[in-house]
């Protein structure tokens, strides 16, 4: 595969309701959760590992482009939960 072209997330509103989807499921599956930050971080860093597998499948395995878009979309998910969390600390 080439270079991949950022597009400027034009596509945001797709994207918005995607992640919106992926938290009701993940709500669904674990419930409401109460955590420390730095689980929280590590949870992340489990999906951003699943994301970087998912590529590198894709990459040099054939791997399936629909699985590195459903791990991006699980990332933002959890990312911009823990922006929402920290957010009533630091209203932007």
């Amino acid at each position: 595969m080439s270079e991949m072209k950022d597009k400027l997330l034009k596509s945001v509103e797709i994207l918005v309701e995607a992640v919106m989807l992926e938290n009701a499921k993940q709500i669904d599956k674990w419930g409401i959760q109460k955590r420390t930050p730095f689980e929280w971080l590590a949870f992340l860093t489990e999906e951003v590992g699943e994301l970087a597998e998912s590529i590198s499948e894709h990459k040099w395995r054939h791997g399936k482009s629909l699985d590195v878009y459903k791990e991006a979309i699980q990332v933002a998910t959890l990312s911009l939960k823990i922006a929402e969390m920290y957010m009533k600390e630091n209203k932007p």
